[in-house]
């Protein structure tokens, strides 16, 4: 299992890195990100690669699953620090290399 780091990141380094972190936008100290997906299949994969990045990480993200728009949200925060580290970014960035049909 990876160590978390958590190093906290200024409102301005967490802008410059999400510059490289397709679909994902800052609100205060969390970041989000909707996947739509196009069937089922790749929402089933989809979810299965977002519990084994809980896992792998241990790291705990807030998500929402919208069966009806094959929508899964994902919010990141470090809560124990009450702000954004270098583990909430290092997660979206494994969320982001996931690829339909993997």
């Amino acid at each position: 299992m990876a160590t978390e780091d958590k190093t906290g990141l200024t409102p301005a380094q967490i802008d410059e890195e999400l510059r490289s972190l397709e679909g994902w936008s800052r609100s205060e100290s969390v970041i989000s990100r909707a996947f739509v997906f196009r069937n089922y299949r790749d929402l089933t994969s989809f979810l299965n690669h977002l519990t084994q990045t809980i896992t792998s990480q241990n790291h705990h993200p807030d998500f929402g699953l919208n069966t009806g728009m094959r929508l899964i949200w994902v919010a990141l925060t470090t809560h124990s620090k009450k702000a954004l580290t270098r583990s909430d970014l290092n997660f979206a960035r494994t969320l982001n290399s996931w690829t339909p049909g993997a």
